[in-house]
């Protein structure tokens, strides 16, 4: 019997290049790769079990890391919504010196990822935000 001098293909798209310039498999080529392995063992010699659930166990791990990845960004874009519902509400807000500052949000700047409440012509990081009055909006204006 000959041997196989390639088993596969990596699916184009598949390898994913990260910020370290290391190049990465997502979960079809893993996938793929697995299929293939499986397709072309030795049926006389055929691999352990404890190597596949092995794998599968890195698989569930890389799809549970993509799912905490995409729970991630929904949150961060119900915080956008929150942020911007802010707009015209009455807030308090505690200065580096522990003052603290009462106005009206008028606008919501995002710098650097970051939202920023403009408050008065002043900007507050979100983590200043002390107190939000309750009730609708923009009804009232200074």
């Amino acid at each position: 019997m000959t041997g196989v001098s390639a088993i596969g293909a990596v699916p184009a798209g598949s390898l994913k290049q990260t910020s370290h310039g290391i190049k990465e498999l997502d979960k079809n080529a893993f996938l793929q790769l697995l299929v293939t392995q499986l397709r072309w063992q030795d049926p006389l010699n055929p691999k352990d079990n404890s190597d596949f659930i092995a794998q599968m166990a890195q698989l569930s791990a890389l799809e549970q890391a993509q799912n905490l990845s995409a729970g991630m960004e929904k949150l961060l874009k119900m915080q956008g919504v929150f942020q911007l519902s802010l707009l015209g509400r009455e807030v308090v807000v505690q200065e580096g010196d522990g003052n603290l500052q009462r106005g009206r949000v008028s606008a919501v700047e995002f710098n650097g990822g970051a939202a920023r409440l403009v408050i008065g012509g002043w900007t507050y990081g979100f983590e200043q935000l002390v107190w939000v009055e309750g009730g609708g909006g923009n009804d009232q204006q200074d």
